[in-house]
Order: structure tokens, then sequence, then C-alpha cells
């Protein structure tokens, strides 16, 4: 199989920690199957030995190493950065340096973008490779109208769904696997997996850092759709998730329990934070269906959190909805990553 229009296509990734083995097999995938030409790996004060990594790909790889972990925002802040900086770049593919594409699944994300980019132009159009343990509602086959929260929903959740999630779980309304559509429109996207023009890229700017971690994502690729753009999943383009996520929700009985018990607290608090920022200032499209939304979801976390013993886990999240809802953002003091 001939790459000819990968020849251009500069990834880009984040690192931290020691996570060198997960990076290794996204850049042996990407390199080697995919036909990726170049690729950026952004250290956010990763403890492993990336120059193992530049040692296999000499000039095919660019290490950035920052001297703390600064989060995600800023990490593929810097990395789409320089990317777009680099002559050659002609598509820029974001990847969590934990995600290794399936055997060709680089074609089938080229061949959408340039559908797309015919209908919209190249600086509107974005496609996203498919992480059925990520986007498990559309791997169950939730049809994608009620796979994404509405708009002025709280953290996802709005009344109006509350019959849907009732019906989901009888026989009839359980939703069909089989039945995939190709391709679903997202109204925002992970990093992961994101593929788009530098047009794209250079349009939408670059990732707030204010937001640190979590929901960054979700800020800067609404941007796109907000004008007008659009962002395809595409679900015959395949993304393995090597390490499994800490927030998958099948792993919990719902979001509250999620909420209330998983993850650390640096996670938990920058994830609420900015999520409650996000829905206030960007979601909300109705005061009164958002405060209706807002006072359901809120009553229901207090109430799981009292029954379970989660107080300080509890108090935690009422102080960092608090701090997203006032836009106290950027780094917290007792929140180091």
């Amino acid at each position: 199989m001939t790459h000819l229009h990968h020849k251009r296509i500069t990834l880009v990734t984040v690192t931290y920690g020691d996570r060198q083995h997960y990076c290794a097999e996204l850049l042996r995938r990407s390199f080697e199957n995919e036909g990726v030409m170049h690729a950026i790996v952004v250290s956010n004060n990763s403890s492993s030995d990336l120059a193992q990594l530049e040692a296999t790909w000499g000039k095919r790889i660019t290490v950035i190493r920052l001297a703390s972990n600064s989060g995600s925002a800023n990490g593929y802040a810097i990395g789409i950065a320089a990317a777009l900086e680099r002559s050659s770049t002609d598509f820029i593919w974001l990847m969590d340096d934990d995600n290794a594409p399936s055997e060709g699944a680089l074609d089938v994300l080229c061949h959408q973008l340039d559908v797309l980019a015919r209908q919209r132009g190249r600086a509107r159009a974005a496609v996203l490779g498919f992480r059925p343990d990520h986007q498990g509602d559309i791997a169950a086959g939730v049809p994608a109208a009620l796979a994404t929260p509405p708009r002025s929903s709280y953290f996802g959740f709005h009344v109006a769904r509350i019959p849907y999630k009732i019906w989901r779980r009888t026989p009839w309304g359980r939703p069909r696997p089989d039945a995939l559509p190709a391709v679903v429109h997202l109204p925002f996207a992970p990093y992961g997996g994101l593929l788009g023009h530098r047009d794209m890229y250079t349009d939408l700017g670059l990732p707030d850092t204010n937001l640190v971690l979590y929901a960054d994502d979700t800020e800067y690729t609404w941007r796109l759709t907000a004008r007008g753009g659009c962002i395809a999943l595409v679900t015959g383009a395949r993304l393995e998730d090597l390490e499994a996520s800490w927030n998958v929700k099948r792993n919990w009985k719902n979001h509250f329990e999620c909420m209330l018990f998983s993850g650390s607290d640096f996670r938990a608090y920058y994830s609420s934070r900015n999520q409650a920022w996000f829905d206030r200032n960007y979601w909300s499209q109705s005061g009164v269906m958002y405060r209706l939304n807002r006072f359901v979801f809120l009553q229901l976390l207090r109430l799981y959190g009292r029954r379970r013993h989660a107080d300080a886990r509890l108090r935690l999240l009422e102080r960092a909805i608090a701090d997203g809802e006032a836009s106290r953002l950027g780094f917290h003091a007792d929140y180091s990553l």
C-alpha cells in the first residue's frame, strides 16, 4: 500500500511519567504501518529515557522536553505550534501517547477528510479515529443524536434524556452494536485521533493553557464546530487504547460514582472544574434548562456522595465546580500534577 498522501503528516503526542513502552508502539505503528512522515513527542517531564526513541527513529522524530509536567493543554499547545513551524507539515494528527492505530486507520481518515474538506473547506474539517473504549455509547450502538450530550446539559446530564436512559435498559430499547454508522458528527472531540489540515489548526489557534488538564480538548475542538466546521468520527478508523482510561464509564454504575470514587484528587479537581466552566460559558444555550439540569445533577451528586460516605471527595468536587463557574482557572496549588 502506498502512502503518498501521508508523506506530509506530522504526528503530535504528549507523554509523561514512565510511558515509553506505549510511545514506542504508537511510533512504530504510525511510521511502519501508516506512513506518517514525522512525529513530535512533547515530554511533560517524563521519567522515561526518551533518547531510546531518538536512537530508533533519528530525524523522523523531534522530542521536546519540558522541565515540569505542565498538563495536556500546554503539552499539545507546544506540540501543535512546533508542527506548524515545520514547512513540510500539511496535516497534523494528534494522538495520546497510548493510542495505537490499527493498520490502515490513517488511510480511512485521510479519505474521509478529503471528502469533508471538499464540502466545508480545509480550515473547517476534521476527522477523528474511533476508540471503542472511549466512545462507548457509539460503540454500543446508541444513535448518534443520543450519544452526545444535548445543549444546556450539565456534566452531560439532561432531564430530557432520562426517559431514554430508562428505555435503553429495557429489552426493547437496548442499543444494537451491529448498526454502527460509518461517520458520526460530533460537537467536540478528544485530542486522541484528531486529524486536520494545517489551515484548520492555524485557524483554531492553540489550546487554552489555563485549563491545564481535562476538557481542554473539548473547548479546543468546540471552536471548530462553533464556527460552522465539522468533526467526523470515522468508525472504520480504529485506534487501540493500550492503557485503559481511569474515567471509562463502563467501570462504574453511573457518572456520579465515577466522579466520587475514580482517579486521584487532582484528576477529579481539574476535570470537574473545567467541565463546569465549559458547560456554563459555552454549552448552555437556555439559562432555564441549564439551571434545571445543574440543580438536579448537583442534588443527585450530593445524595450519592452522602449515601456512599464520600464526603471528602464531594467537598473537593463542590470546590472544583465553584472555581470553574467563577472562571478561576490555571494551576491550583493544592493539586499538583
